[in-house]
């Protein structure tokens, strides 16, 4: 290893010398612990060099162990000629180049190692499982195999902490470097029938927790395939090739039995309450199946679940929507409106104050409809009149029709004397069905002799409240 160190200091007694200085100390101190650590890895490595790496006696100990192998087997050939003497000296050398005494001493000493072979037993001398009858697992670390034999009464247990109260095996693993230790379980089975025994638990004793975490189990391979065989096409369907519906109207038979999850992008509009989301059809025959649609999209435009149902003769019902995307607006007027007498005509609503999905149209102060549903409409009215005969009535108007009357004043005063005579129409609390594309507009009819203006209130006293309440009920 090449050690560069600076070598030319500063000439003078500064900062930069004593830097320098300061380098070439450190650069020393890590040369020289290097070298400690190289020299500890090569002392402790069990294979620091290999046989050809290392001389003897004018040659390597490869091929000194070599020769002496040649020696020996030389030995072993002399012994099949009928002289057994050089084979009984030969086996008395020990591998390590030492010579026992006699043949029996080195015979002796090898039985004793093969006798205390086991030196920390894991089972009894038989070989056998060590029995446990009673106590608890959770003070069971010492390394080996047992047999538990519990009590026969679950309730009243003579071993804690069992998995499940069974005879069983236990295995008891220990860690060589820590307080870690594994338990293995392993349940008794009397007979091939006994299938509730059929899993292995474990559990080991964390150290940082210093506590026996729970049991885990590792199922039985038949157990296992014959669960997943009971999975079947008919439970949840999610075929990627098929996975985006784009189209509504395909017949119900088409589907397969069971539940099949897909999404939907319906930007052709066939048949979808949304553009975008989710649809989960459940399918039990073709006369029992259901299709749920879950909108999926970045505004308020895209919340709200429908459901429909499918029969083999009759086809899709219509969607029932049954909640989320609610549709309102609150419109108001910002100029006073001069009635004409003995006509019908629509009140201007021209000021939206708020409208979730932009359905009022100012320019012709009508609302269309851009989700299905059943809405609550409620309206106001602050009118200024002369005090004289008075007949007027206020009308909700569906598709260019009169739909519901939603109030009406006739009044003769009886004193002429006073002139003005104001007074506010409201009423709500009118249902109204709409499908999509349907528009509602708000008219008003004023009879002959009379001088009426709508007056510029704010939306306090001037309103158009349109609500979606849900869906339309069937037969409606």
């Amino acid at each position: 290893m090449a050690i560069k160190l600076i070598k030319t200091y500063s000439p003078n007694e500064n900062s930069t010398r004593l830097k320098q200085q300061e380098q070439d100390a450190q650069t020393i101190e890590d040369a020289l612990n290097k070298q400690s650590s190289d020299l500890d890895t090569h002392e402790n490595a069990k294979i620091a060099h290999s046989a050809s790496q290392i001389s003897y006696e004018g040659t390597n100990v490869d091929t000194a162990l070599k020769a002496v192998n040649a020696y020996v087997d030389n030995l072993v050939i002399e012994a099949s000629k009928g002289d057994s003497n050089a084979e009984v000296v030969a086996a008395r050398t020990n591998y390590d180049g030492t010579t026992d005494t006699s043949l029996k001493n080195r015979l002796d000493r090898y039985a004793q190692k093969t006798d205390n072979g086991q030196l920390f037993k894991l089972t009894t001398d038989e070989g056998f499982a060590t029995s446990i009858t009673s106590g608890d697992l959770n003070d069971l670390t010492t390394p080996g195999f047992y047999y538990l034999i519990p009590g026969t009464d679950a309730t009243n247990p003579t071993i804690l902490n069992m998995p499940i109260y069974r005879t069983a095996f236990l295995q008891v693993i220990k860690s060589n470097n820590s307080s870690g230790t594994l338990q293995v379980f392993i349940p008794y089975r009397s007979s091939a029938t006994a299938n509730d025994y059929k899993n292995i638990y474990y559990r080991n004793f964390g150290v940082g927790a210093s506590a026996w975490m729970p049991w885990a189990a590792v199922a039985d391979k038949a157990t296992t395939e014959a669960a997943i065989a009971a999975i079947t096409s008919e439970t949840i369907n999610i075929n990627k090739s098929q996975l985006t519906l784009t189209d509504a109207t395909a017949s119900g038979d088409t589907y397969p039995i069971g539940v099949t999850v897909q999404t939907v992008n319906d930007e052709g509009k066939t048949g979808f309450p949304m553009t975008y989301g989710f649809a989960m059809t459940i399918k039990y025959s073709s006369g029992r199946m259901a299709q749920h649609f879950m909108g999926a999209g970045n505004n308020i435009g895209y919340t709200g679940g429908w459901v429909r149902t499918y029969y083999s003769t009759t086809g899709w019902s219509k969607w029932h929507s049954l909640f989320g995307n609610n549709s309102w607006c609150n419109v108001s007027v910002t100029n006073e409106q001069l009635l004409t007498q003995s006509a019908t005509q629509k009140v201007k609503f021209d000021r939206v104050i708020s409208d979730s999905h932009s359905q009022f149209n100012t320019s012709n102060n009508r609302f269309i409809a851009k989700v299905r549903g059943m809405y609550m409409v409620g309206t106001g009215l602050y009118i200024n009149r002369k005090k004289q005969y008075n007949n007027v009535e206020l009308n909700l108007y569906k598709n260019g029709t009169r739909y519901k009357v939603i109030h009406q004043n006739r009044q003769d005063p009886n004193n002429t004397a006073a002139d003005e005579f104001n007074q506010g129409h409201y009423a709500s609390g009118v249902t109204v069905p709409l499908e999509v594309g349907d528009y509602i507009e708000m008219f008003i009819f004023v009879g002959a002799g009379q001088d009426l203006t709508i007056t510029a209130n704010s939306g306090w006293y001037n309103y158009f409240d349109i609500y979606r309440i849900g869906d339309i009920p069937p037969g409606i």
